[in-house]
């Protein structure tokens, strides 16, 4: 229409305009008329297209509408037209009447809210208010239809569209699609997902995924709890090129390469870093994903925890080598008791290969030596508990018996039933021999046979016991060999216990029938004579065992050795009713023997006034303990001066003892009892430490620096650590090493000079200062001299004490003093009590000197007023040989 007029216009407005060109009335008229059928025919011809074009629109139209039609009618989804105001139904296809269980009549005019309801009405109103007002185009919900023949409920998902009808008004579409078999479908791969999940968490195993564009991990819960994650983003986090073991890293690298490359499944175990710093065994398999180029976009696959049974193989692996390696013998058997498997012990001990005894039964091994009961009680007790255990004899292949203590266990089933029998057992053989051995000891000296000590005094104990109740008399005979010692130092150990065992036997063939012999100690043989009536009858006894014993000792290479015996001889009942006192008086009688108060050289009777002395020895020894103990002992420090300046250059710490009751004790009683008991090892240290202790102290008040000399025990030097403990005593008390020395005596390094010589290179290692005491009066061997890292020689006060008047003690002396200095040691005399002495030994050359000319051995505090009387005010030497005038007009004594 807007175009039909726009046109006129235009046309008559040009007419116009041309008619303004020419004045020719009929022209004009012309023109007019022209112009007129002109714009009829124009107009004409663009009526009849537009009214053609209309018409093929409207078919169009038509032909779209039909077609609109036949879409919505049998479209799969529900479809109405929904009046906005009250919900009723306009219409519906056929997809929507089939899904209600209504036909079509049914279904319009019903309120589609309550054949479709949302499951929030609230939201869905509010949601078509929206639509109405034009912010929305449209929406979606879901919601749930019943089928009003079978009731069957099932779940749509409602599309919501405004639309307007030929007058104008806003009409709602519903478009409802059916996604049960969605939801249904949807719910199946949930519940598979969900069971993969605990399959793979069940099993162990987790899924991983790297997406190779994105490149980024993707894994299940799994994967996170078996690396020990407790994040929020595993993928992020988690990167197995660093947390790989460094050992296995290069191998999962070249088989992640391979799969890449060839498309060979991805397959590897590795030790991985879990986050809570524990490296866990890890296996995992996976292969690439291609994409349409042929290029790789994923790789993925399963990963699995393998620590347990990586754990369970190195157990069983273990315990295989455990099995295969022991040296217990282990079986298994079947049911049935036949062979099927033994280890590599088993085949050693019994001497059968593996073949030769699988598919038998271990009756093969047999010995004979138990009869039926005992099978039968092993087969109860195994029926019983499962289990049996003890000894059993079985023989090898060679023929040959032997003792096993067996174990013998039953396997069974989950419903316990047996299935196997293991047995293991070990070889006691040797053990039975020890244990019998262990038997001969325990009553048997091993050397001679004899009863040993513990045995025979058990013996003796029923014996006496015996003697006592049938009034019998009896002697206790204890046989001493003389000078046994000489033997083995002269022949050696080994023929010394030929001649022991050659005398013992000697001894027993001489032996009573009824009478008992023993052997008691090192050297001593001791014999239990019964039923006798006098004295004399011991007497005769004793001098039959000394003949026996003095029979000589042919050795093989055909030298003879005699040794003596001393015999000592206690009475049952005359010198003794009981065990203990038998023996002591025996003891106390053999020493008797010895040193010559017997009625025989050779033999002696007990006598009281024998243990006097041993009684004496004993108390000495409590109140010497109780002395230790209460540190009543105390240091007394004798000079030792430099004969040509008279200064005191050291001092010797000697032992003394102030007893409460006795006073002073000579260490001349106390020390062998300290030896004889083993007290010494103790009070040694305890000297050299205090000794050390002063030393220091001394020097410490500013005191001039002297050498501080230490007597050690021949027993403390050979049987303790004497270089430990002096490295401990120099320690503790700050004492330089230079400062100590230690006086050993002559026998104690001929007792054993190889270990005397280790010992002093120990000493002389620390820096200590090293002396022989007494020197002259032991075992004088200059090669073993010359050997000793020695410092000084202290020449006996034996050899000093009638100079001038012995000629002998002067050359001694002498010859002591020129053998030093040939040495280039240093000589010291000892017990110098006069002036005349000393002179002699400065006209001879000696060193220094020690004695009661300078003083006695005096207590710590009036030695260091000696030492400080002897520096001077100037720090020089008083003149003259003594350091004190007055000790030396004291009488003399025996400062050991």
């Amino acid at each position: 229409m807007v175009f039909y007029l726009a046109f006129g216009l235009l046309w008559f407005g040009a007419a116009e305009a041309l008619a303004t060109l020419s004045t020719d009335a009929a022209v004009l008229t012309a023109l007019h008329r022209w112009s007129i059928y002109l714009f009829v025919f124009v107009t004409g011809l663009l009526a009849a297209w537009q009214v053609h074009r209309m018409m093929r629109a409207e078919a169009q139209r038509a032909a779209t509408m039909q077609e609109f039609f036949h879409i919505v009618r049998h479209a799969p989804a529900g479809i109405a037209r929904v009046q906005p105001e009250d919900g009723h139904v306009l219409w519906a296809n056929g997809r929507l009447c089939r899904m209600l269980g209504l036909s079509l009549s049914e279904l319009v005019q019903r309120d589609f809210r309550a054949l479709a309801p949302s499951g929030d009405p609230q939201e869905a109103q509010s949601q078509v208010e929206r639509l109405l007002s034009g912010e929305l185009d449209h929406f979606q919900d879901q919601r749930s239809l019943r089928h009003a023949t079978s009731g069957q409920i099932f779940t749509v998902l409602c599309t919501v569209a405004v639309v307007r009808s030929q007058r104008g008004e806003p009409v709602l579409v519903y478009v409802l699609q059916d996604v049960s078999e969605i939801e249904s479908t949807r719910r199946a791969l949930a519940l598979s997902a969900h069971q993969l999940r605990l399959a793979l968490d069940g099993s162990g195993s987790g899924m991983w995924d790297w997406d190779m564009e994105r490149r980024c991990y993707t894994f299940s819960d799994g994967v996170a709890a078996m690396v020990r994650y407790s994040g929020n983003d595993l993928g992020r986090d988690l990167r197995f090129k660093q947390t790989v073991h460094a050992e296995d890293r290069e191998r999962v690298r070249q088989a992640v390469e391979r799969s890449m490359q060839t498309g060979a499944p991805f397959e590897a175990a590795a030790r991985v870093l879990c986050f809570d710093g524990v490296y866990r065994w890890f296996h995992a398999r996976g292969m690439r994903h291609l994409d349409a180029q042929g290029r790789v976009v994923r790789f993925s696959g399963i990963l699995t925890d393998q620590t347990s049974q990586r754990q369970e193989q190195d157990r069983l692996r273990l315990a295989a080598s455990v099995v295969d390696n022991t040296m217990e013998g282990v079986i298994v058997t079947d049911a049935q008791s036949r062979i099927l498997s033994v280890n590599a012990a088993f085949t050693r001990l019994l001497g059968y290969s593996a073949e030769e005894m699988l598919g038998k039964t271990p009756r093969m091994f047999k010995s004979g030596r138990h009869g039926q009961a005992f099978y039968a009680e092993l087969w109860n007790s195994l029926e019983q508990t499962g289990h049996w255990r003890g000894e059993i004899w079985n023989r090898r292949k060679n023929g040959e018996v032997f003792p096993e203590r067996m174990s013998l266990s039953s396997v069974r089933d989950g419903q316990g039933a047996v299935t196997h029998y293991v047995c293991m057992f070990t070889d006691i053989s040797e053990e039975k021999e020890q244990q019998q051995r262990l038997e001969f000891l325990a009553h048997r000296d091993p050397l001679t046979g004899l009863s040993n000590r513990t045995w025979f005094g058990q013996e003796l104990e029923r014996t006496v016991q015996q003697a006592n109740d049938s009034n019998e008399t009896m002697a206790v005979l204890l046989l001493n060999l003389d000078r046994f010692k000489d033997v083995n130092d002269s022949y050696g150990h080994l023929v010394g216990d030929e001649v022991l065992k050659h005398i013992a036997r000697q001894v027993q063939a001489a032996l009573r029938p009824g009478d008992m012999i023993g052997r008691m100690a090192g050297d001593e043989i001791i014999v239990v004579a019964r039923h006798l009536h006098s004295r004399s009858d011991a007497e005769e006894i004793a001098d039959r065992l000394i003949r026996a014993a003095a029979q000589p000792w042919h050795s093989p290479d055909g030298f003879a050795v005699v040794v003596s015996v001393s015999a000592g001889i206690c009475m049952f009942p005359e010198h003794a009713s009981t065990t203990a006192a038998l023996l002591q008086g025996a003891h106390a009688a053999v020493y008797g023997a010895k040193s010559g108060r017997g009625e025989s050289s050779a033999w002696c009777f007990f006598d009281e006034n024998m243990t006097a002395a041993a009684r004496e020895r004993i108390a000495l020894e409590a109140k010497l303990r109780l002395a230790v103990s209460q540190e009543r002992l105390q240091l007394y420090y004798q000079p030792q001066v430099d004969i040509v300046s008279g200064r005191i250059m050291g001092a010797e710490a000697l032992l003394r003892w102030n007893d409460p009751q006795e006073g002073f004790i000579s260490p001349a009683r106390f020390i062998p009892v300290a030896e004889s008991t083993g007290l010494i090892g103790p009070l040694g240290e305890w000297v050299i430490h205090q000794a050390c202790r002063q030393a220091q102290q001394w020097r410490n008040q500013g005191l001039p620096p002297i050498s501080v000399a230490v007597n050690v025990s021949q027993h403390q030097f050979l049987l303790t650590d004497i270089a430990s403990c002096t490295a401990q005593a120099l320690e503790v008390s700050g004492y330089a090493a230079q400062g100590l020395e230690l006086e050993i005596t002559e026998s104690a390094l001929a007792e054993r000079p190889d270990e005397a010589l280790v010992v002093l290179r120990r000493l002389r290692e620390l820096g200590v200062r090293l002396a022989i005491d007494d020197f002259g009066t032991g075992y004088s061997s200059l090669a073993h001299l010359k050997r000793f890292p020695i410092d000084v020689l202290k020449i006996d006060q034996g050899f000093i004490r009638d100079i001038p008047h012995s000629s002998d003690d002067m050359a001694i002396s002498r010859a002591i003093i020129a053998m030093g200095r040939s040495l280039e040691l240093h000589v010291l005399a000892e017990g110098v009590e006069t002036a005349a002495q000393l002179e002699f030994l400065r006209r001879n050359g000696c060193d220094y000197y020690q004695g009661y000319l300078c003083s006695k051995p005096v207590p710590a505090a009036e030695f260091a007023l000696l030492l400080a009387r002897s520096a001077g005010p100037d720090g020089q030497a008083d003149s003259g040989g003594s350091a004190d005038p007055q000790a030396a007009a004291q009488p003399p004594a025996q400062a050991a």
